[in-house]
């Protein structure tokens, strides 16, 4: 991953294949950081890692193959 590091706002939709869809609660300023993400009404504190490399990557694609089937 790039040293670079674009901040994620609060309220963006992620995916997990075991909790389905939910969105972060607070910003994301720092790949290193904790925070905290909304699945099915229940609140999650994860690391920030798993959310940027997982979690965002998951979504769009799921976005993707939604944009191509409709």
């Amino acid at each position: 991953m790039s040293d670079n590091f674009k901040v994620i706002q609060p309220t963006t939709t992620v995916y997990c294949p075991k909790r389905g869809e939910g969105w972060t609660l607070t910003g994301i300023t720092s790949i290193d950081e904790f925070t905290s993400v909304m699945f099915d009404g229940v609140r999650y504190t994860l690391p920030a890692r798993e959310i940027v490399e997982q979690l965002l990557p998951n979504q769009l694609a799921r976005e993707s193959e939604n944009q191509t089937t409709n």
